[in-house]
């Protein structure tokens, strides 16, 4: 049976101290709505209670008793030597807690430094405010279904990859809300239980879970300084992986963009294996050099062994769940059975919102360039005024965060820590298939500089609390 990683638990229960309760009612809560949900996969074992006390800063009595509570809500199974279980559970998370708390209280309000997600742009905001009702009724014509997505917006998508220099049609688009039903749909529609995928390593956060919940077996291929380690990749793609998921522009989470060295050498190794490409261009609009526009690598792919994932959420708002998946059609067929299934289709008025923005894509792209271009040349200027701490980074191509690497730190302990003041933190381990970069901390250099600058601070106070000498454990 596999154990599940400390880290991954830890950054699951994110937040858990808030919870109504004593330290044990609390973890023990966190813990059981994680397993109601299905986050953890029946069969898996627990971290053992000395390594999960180790990581969240607690004394081995308090996850013991919080363990317990698991078992007697009939949540886990235990039998000696072998450690705790998970079981099935038709328990709803709001079930678990109130049987091990009590009835659900709110939840403070906590500082989220976890997410890179910019505000939204100025130009989405004077389009909502210019709409009449005449613009509305227009929207509500027809039936609302359609699993491929609008057609004005299909045939713009298109329109945006052939400016781009990748030749599209509008049958080569299907519309999903968002870039994470994108990853969602192809990695149920693609993947079965114990196939391979080969990820960067390390990988957007978001992937990796929607891999892991189709049990997919997970290789991960370094990110190194100079790039992709191609002896690795080499070795991985042996293993005849069914997907090849990265980012060839400003990756997520370390900002780096492939030369074009990298991406013909990328694409004369896959063209060797049968395996299909998915290319995540979420980030690619969000470069630092004014000079770049994204550049497609499904321009150098054949068209039926690759996907790109796109996205309107980073230029113009998040909270417009507009994406969408360029492939062939054949495969977009299947995508969209499984869509119709799942949602019927996006939303028509997120859709046709979306076609007025691409009219206004030039002015969407500057004002981004220039928040995103101020924000990192702010917390740069931060970190290396912030002595005390040897914060290493590489100036990203693109992105809203710093990739920082703090030799020596314990970063799960020490986001446990600012989770117990009200701060939450993504560190290395959530973005690794190994559960690596231990060292490391994800800081979205986007939030408001007075939060930046409180985050930088609480982060150095307790990196010295952690290496002082003492037990903290509570």
């Amino acid at each position: 049976m596999k154990r599940i990683a400390v880290a991954r638990i830890s950054r699951l229960i994110a937040g858990w101290q808030s919870l109504p309760g004593t330290l044990p009612q609390q973890l023990g809560s966190a813990l059981g709505r994680l397993v109601a949900a299905r986050e953890l996969p029946v069969g898996a074992l627990l971290p053992s209670e000395r390594a999960l006390a180790g990581a969240l800063g607690l004394s081995r009595g308090t996850v013991v008793a919080a363990y317990g509570l698991l078992r007697d809500a009939q949540l886990v199974a235990s039998q000696q030597g072998s450690g705790y279980r998970i079981v099935a559970s038709s328990n709803s998370p709001g079930a678990v807690h109130t049987r091990l708390v009590g009835e659900v209280s709110a939840l403070p309000q906590q500082l989220d430094m976890s997410s890179g997600a910019l505000p939204a742009s100025p130009t989405l905001a004077r389009l909502l405010s210019g709409l009449q009702g005449a613009d509305l009724a227009r929207i509500v014509s027809g039936l609302g279904y359609d699993a491929y997505g609008l057609p004005e917006l299909r045939a713009v998508v298109a329109r945006y990859y052939n400016d781009l220099g990748l030749p599209t049609r509008a049958e080569q688009i299907l519309i999903t809300s968002g870039a994470q039903q994108a990853v969602w749909l192809l990695a149920n529609a693609l993947l079965d239980a114990a196939d391979a995928v080969v990820v960067e390593d390390p990988c957007y956060r978001g992937s990796l879970e929607a891999f892991r919940r189709r049990n997919a077996r997970l290789l991960g291929v370094a990110v190194t300084a100079q790039g992709l380690d191609w002896p690795a990749l080499e070795q991985q793609l042996q293993q005849r992986p069914r997907l090849v998921y990265l980012f060839a522009e400003c990756q997520n989470p370390t900002g780096r963009t492939m030369d074009e060295a990298a991406r013909q050498r990328l694409v004369a190794l896959l063209r060797q294996h049968d395996v299909l490409l998915v290319e995540d261009g979420s980030q690619s609009e969000l470069h630092v050099d004014p000079s770049r526009q994204p550049r497609p690598l499904a321009a150098l792919c054949e068209p039926h062994r690759v996907a790109t994932i796109g996205t309107m959420s980073k230029l113009f708002w998040g909270g417009l769940r507009v994406g969408w998946v360029r492939a062939d059609p054949a495969l977009l067929q299947r995508l969209a059975s499984m869509k119709a299934v799942n949602d019927l289709g996006s939303s028509r008025f997120d859709q046709s919102i979306a076609v007025e923005l691409f009219e206004s894509l030039h002015e969407a792209r500057a004002q981004r360039l220039a928040q995103i271009q101020h924000h990192l040349q702010h917390a740069e200027q931060l970190l290396r005024s912030e002595g005390g701490v040897d914060w290493r980074w590489t100036t990203p191509d693109g992105g809203t965060a710093l990739w920082i690497h703090i030799p020596g730190a314990d970063m799960v302990a020490l986001s446990e820590a600012a989770a117990r003041q009200g701060v939450l933190l993504t560190v290395g381990p959530g973005y690794s298939v190994s559960e690596s970069y231990g060292e490391h901390l994800r800081l979205p250099f986007v939030r408001p500089a007075q939060q930046l600058a409180d985050t930088v601070r609480l982060v150095m106070h307790l990196l010295a609390e952690q290496r002082a000498p003492g037990d903290t454990a509570r």
